[in-house]
């Protein structure tokens, strides 16, 4: 997938001040907008955020992670043949468990088939 430019950017995160190479920072993106209200205080926002974008395919990938390094956030959106497009998010809780949203759009008119909200041990992929 194909990125776009990069930038240094720097945050304390009570401990030590770190620098971050990233696409966009946690606090640029509305990383909670899908996210249901009853698990917003559960979910660990992200610090910083990578995108990365497939133009030909109109695929992009977004993957948030917390002070620790570690990844908090996803979402994928991706086309799947010429019959719906694919749009998951997910969250990390608190609790290890990762909270999955995921939309299925019919194409061409990107109508919402369906959507629905799963629990994981892991990250989708």
């Amino acid at each position: 997938m194909s990125r776009g430019p990069l930038y240094i950017s720097e945050y304390n995160d009570g401990r030590v001040r770190r620098s971050k190479r990233s696409n966009h920072l946690g606090g640029d993106v509305a990383w909670d907008l899908r996210l249901a209200p009853a698990w917003r205080h559960l979910a660990i926002g992200p610090i910083w955020i990578e995108v990365n974008r497939d133009a030909n395919v109109g695929a992009e990938r977004w993957l948030g992670f917390d002070e620790e390094d570690q990844p908090c956030f996803c979402r994928h959106r991706f086309p799947v043949g010429d019959t719906h497009r694919e749009d998951l998010t997910a969250w990390r809780l608190r609790d290890g468990r990762w909270l999955i949203h995921r939309v299925i759009s019919l194409a061409p008119n990107g109508r919402t088939a369906y959507e629905f909200h799963t629990f994981s041990e892991r990250m989708p992929r």
